[in-house]
């Protein structure tokens, strides 16, 4: 049994691996003068909303080059023919959460409001990468 090409795996676990691993190279990269966990490490979502953008261009790049060698594929030219929208789509939502965040994410000087400043962009995040690996397969 293949357990990495079931849609489970690849719906839930992918998007739930890169967040765990987005919070622990925050966590592990910050000066060992503050090394303690702090909830600003749980800001992840526009980390991994533009990496759910990069798997989708190299995804759209790989299907259009497909598309090349098999025109007449209708399919494949439905499914290409959004990407523009989409890479659009993402363009302006991960510019208006990183807005939203600098407006009303800030708790003072270097503190994330909870809501605002972490659990938006998060949603955000993890949704743009279900998006993309829904679009993908």
């Amino acid at each position: 049994m293949n357990i990495f090409g079931q849609p489970y795996f690849l719906q839930f676990c992918v998007p739930l691996i890169a967040v765990g691993a987005s919070v622990f190279l925050k966590y592990v990269t910050r000066n060992d003068a503050h090394r303690s966990f702090r909830k600003e490490d749980l800001a992840v979502g526009l980390d991994v909303s533009v990496t759910a953008l990069l798997i989708f261009i190299t995804a759209g790049s790989k299907m259009a080059a497909q598309l090349a060698t098999t025109p007449q594929d209708m399919a494949l030219q439905s499914k290409l023919s959004g990407a523009p929208w989409i890479i659009a789509a993402f363009t302006i939502g991960i510019w208006g959460v990183s807005t939203l965040v600098r407006k009303a994410g800030w708790d003072g000087e270097d503190q994330l409001k909870p809501l605002w400043g972490i659990a938006v962009p998060d949603i955000f995040g993890i949704s743009s990468l279900l998006l993309v690996v829904n679009w993908i397969s």
